[in-house]
């Protein structure tokens, strides 16, 4: 099997560039061992940075919110993402396979830790802490696969030679949730409660079991395809949710609900209460994987000279002239209450001089639509900015929560809250589970808007078709939408994965 790496777990190697030469499934030589704790963190850097590359993390908007009826995308830009946003897509989607071969590589490296340290005879905290983060990196990239592709090849230990490199299909979707529940479950039991940007601690692993429960809970109580057919019980993942969400939202101060929107979005404020888990990157960075460029998908060119914008508290600040590849749907902003503050002050269709006047709006034409402003940073360096992926957010559990317990007390009361903080009217009360649980959808479809979120939503309540028109005018049913193909180029590479 040709172009196979041979991944060097050592600091020169983690500090290393990745490029989609490198195969998911690629092995590992004998010398690959760990002699230090530092060795190993190294290796766990190696494995996070995966996250990092424009493959994964702009694929994380492509994949989660661009086929979904909140954005769009301009003419002209690349054939995987107009197939993806126009639902025309097929097994040789270019933005479809990237994604698929980054999340494969911070598996199979993550393996690469796990494999290594687990028999070394290092300090019980490190080895602990390092093997929660590697099997916490695992579970992620195996829920990022499983909620794009459905059911996907099982690579569950570490590849030393080439023939591993075809690891088999998973049976159903049982398999794939059983391993991610299994991996978040040995994580929880070694991490500490314990920030660290851009790394997971144990917070987070709460935060992604209480994620996971709530897929595999609505996706069979709304008979979504796959998840139907699963042998679990609806109403014990309901009750996992719950669980899990709770101790996210009770039992820690690391993290906490802001009150403060525009903070949430400030690139300053990496550590804010909000962020549980946040992907690493700063504008100091030398390569694309290290500083951020999400600003410029959707920050317009305008009329081609340096403008600015107002931030969300409405204060002027410089902006880079950016791609403006993202707007943001008349559709989707039509169904805000005119108030909500996450459309009137994250969402904008004007640029402006340094003394505040005009110079460029949708109605003169030199906007070509509405951009998000949850991606601004003003000491932005060239195309390099601070803006960060927004992985897992405080409110995103609290509405899984809410979610799970339905319209209780305490589950009105977070959704409340969030809606509060937008400046909007809390919902109805008395009223059904089901009616509760669309009211939080659509709230979550507010809150979470652009960062990763909303497609996943409608996959696993079965209603894609139901809200996404480009679905329904592509002629594809509700099964049809719940998943992409596997790419093609790991078909031809792996005839396991078929």
């Amino acid at each position: 099997m040709k172009n196979k790496i041979i991944y060097l777990f050592t600091i020169i190697v983690a500090l290393s560039s990745c490029d989609l030469s490198e195969e998911p499934y690629g092995f590992y030589s004998d010398d690959n061992f760990y002699k230090t704790v530092e060795d190993a963190d190294a290796a766990l850097l190696y494995a996070y940075r995966a996250f990092n590359y424009q493959g994964y993390n702009r694929g994380i908007i492509d994949t989660g919110d661009l086929p979904s009826e909140t954005m769009t995308v301009k003419v002209g830009e690349g054939n995987g993402v107009q197939e993806l946003n126009s639902w025309k897509v097929n097994n040789t989607n270019g933005t479809l396979s990237d994604f698929f071969q980054y999340c494969y590589i911070a598996i199979n490296r993550a393996n690469g830790v796990i494999e290594n340290v687990k028999d070394e005879s290092f300090n019980q905290e490190d080895k602990e802490r390092i093997l929660g983060e590697a099997y916490t990196i695992r579970a992620w990239s195996y829920f990022s696969l499983v909620r794009v592709f459905g059911r996907v090849p099982m690579l569950k230990q570490l590849v030393v030679t080439e023939g591993q490199t075809n690891p088999v299909l998973a049976e159903d979707l049982d398999e794939v949730y059983d391993f991610i529940l299994e991996d978040l479950t040995l994580a929880e039991s070694y991490l500490q409660i314990g920030r660290k940007v851009g790394r997971f601690d144990k917070v987070a692993t709460w935060a992604i079991l209480a994620k996971v429960y709530l897929n595999i809970a609505s996706g069979m109580d709304n008979g979504a395809a796959g998840y139907r057919d699963m042998a679990k019980d609806v109403n014990a993942m309901y009750n996992e949710a719950a669980l899990w969400s709770a101790k996210v939202l009770n039992d820690q101060a690391e993290y906490a609900f802001d009150e403060e929107l525009s903070d949430i979005y400030n690139v300053e404020k990496p550590d804010g209460p909000e962020h549980i888990w946040i992907i690493s990157m700063d504008r100091t960075g030398d390569n694309t994987e290290e500083f951020g460029s999400s600003q410029l998908m959707w920050l317009p060119w305008g009329p081609g000279v340096s403008y600015y914008v107002t931030n969300a508290d409405g204060v002027l600040e410089p902006a880079q002239n950016g791609w403006e590849v993202y707007r943001i749907t008349d559709d989707f902003r039509s169904t805000f209450d005119s108030g909500d503050k996450r459309m009137t002050a994250l969402m904008d269709d004007t640029i402006y001089d340094k003394d505040g006047n005009v110079i460029g709006s949708v109605e003169d034409g030199n906007v070509p639509g509405f951009f998000s402003k949850k991606y601004l940073d003003p000491f932005f360096n060239g195309n390099r900015s601070s803006c960060r992926p927004l992985m897992i957010r405080f409110t995103d559990i609290a509405l899984t929560y809410a979610e799970a317990v339905g319209p209780t007390a305490e589950g009105e009361a977070w959704l409340n809250r969030v809606r509060a903080r937008a400046g909007v009217d809390p919902v109805t009360t008395g009223m059904s589970t089901e009616d509760f649980r669309k009211a939080v959808l659509q709230e979550r479809s507010w809150e979470l808007a652009f960062e990763g979120h909303r497609l996943y939503d409608l996959r696993r309540t079965a209603s894609v078709t139901s809200t996404i028109t480009a679905a329904k005018v592509a002629g594809v049913t509700e099964d049809d939408a719940a998943f992409y193909p596997i790419p093609l180029r790991e078909l031809d590479l792996n005839p396991n994965a078929r």
